[in-house]
């Protein structure tokens, strides 16, 4: 006999007669067979979120440094430039680069002379140019050139024919046994203190084995002693022998047609005498020297017989 479940209050309970709990169970079967198919599969990996896009404004490259260049060795300072590769200069010439390295281009020409004379503007700057001068061959074997002495301040020039060898070693005009002789004429004569007047030579450079100069270098060398007359400009001019005054007065004659008188040249007076070393071979003509110089020393101003 078939067992009949009865409800707890004693009424029988009904049947599923919809089959309700059936398709209940199958769905829960078929839930169940799908979750264990996706155990099997691993668990699914979540989705990702999306990334935000962000606009970027492009950023400028930045400007990188310049690069300062090494900076370029200075380059020395020079006047004069020096021999080609390989070549030596002769002792002369580097002498005279020596000399030059620092001063005036040298003057290498009577055009060059005549131009710098003329431009220079004081006798420091003249003196200068007189030492860097190359305008003849005598600049070869001279010592050194041979500017002036003294001060000029009493409006005298003595004015020599060229410099011997005892001027082209020290470089001062009228010096030794000759010199000492001039001194004692200005000194003693005049009254006036060597280191007042002015004493040049016609030429600044002495010529070999004290030759006399030649007509070329004496018309080279004039626009520095035209130019030294004009800066002292003195009252009297003085040419010591021969050569000297008619280069100074511009005249072929002999000494004794150029003495014991004045003459004017360019505005200035010039009394011609003899030169000292003249006078130390024929001392009897120093009387005639007095005279000359008591000429000069009229035009001064100054009384002879003070000294006398």
């Amino acid at each position: 006999m078939d067992r009949q479940d009865k409800r707890p209050d004693g009424n029988e309970e009904a049947r599923d007669p919809e089959g309700e709990f059936e398709r209940l169970a199958h769905g829960l079967s078929r839930a169940a067979r799908r979750g264990q198919a996706l155990g099997r599969r691993g668990p699914s990996k979540p989705a990702r979120p999306a990334t935000p896009q962000i606009e970027s404004k492009p950023v400028p490259p930045r400007a990188l440094p310049q690069a300062t260049p090494p900076e370029k060795p200075r380059a020395r300072q020079t006047e004069s430039t020096g021999p080609a590769h390989g070549a030596t200069p002769s002792a002369a010439a580097q002498g005279r680069s020596a000399s030059n390295s620092t001063g005036p281009a040298p003057a290498r020409s009577a055009r060059d002379v005549a131009e710098q004379a003329a431009a220079a503007r004081d006798l420091t700057e003249l003196r200068a140019r007189v030492a860097a001068c190359e305008a003849c061959s005598l600049c070869e074997t001279r010592t050194q050139t041979v500017f002036m002495d003294g001060r000029a301040e009493r409006g005298v020039m003595f004015i020599g024919e060229a410099p011997g060898a005892e001027e082209d070693k020290s470089g001062v005009p009228f010096v030794g046994r000759s010199g000492q002789l001039l001194t004692d004429i200005i000194t003693k004569g005049m009254g006036i203190p060597r280191q007042e007047v002015a004493i040049a030579n016609v030429l600044k450079c002495r010529p070999p084995e004290n030759r006399p100069p030649t007509p070329a270098e004496k018309t080279t060398c004039t626009p520095w002693l035209d130019r030294q007359i004009e800066l002292i400009d003195p009252k009297v001019l003085i040419p010591l022998g021969r050569h000297a005054a008619m280069h100074v007065l511009k005249v072929d004659a002999p000494m004794g047609a150029m003495r014991q008188q004045v003459h004017e040249i360019g505005g200035r007076k010039v009394v011609p005498t003899f030169h000292p070393s003249y006078l130390l071979r024929s001392p009897g003509e120093k009387k005639e020297c007095w005279k000359d110089i008591q000429l000069a020393m009229g035009v001064l101003g100054i009384d002879p017989k003070a000294n006398s």
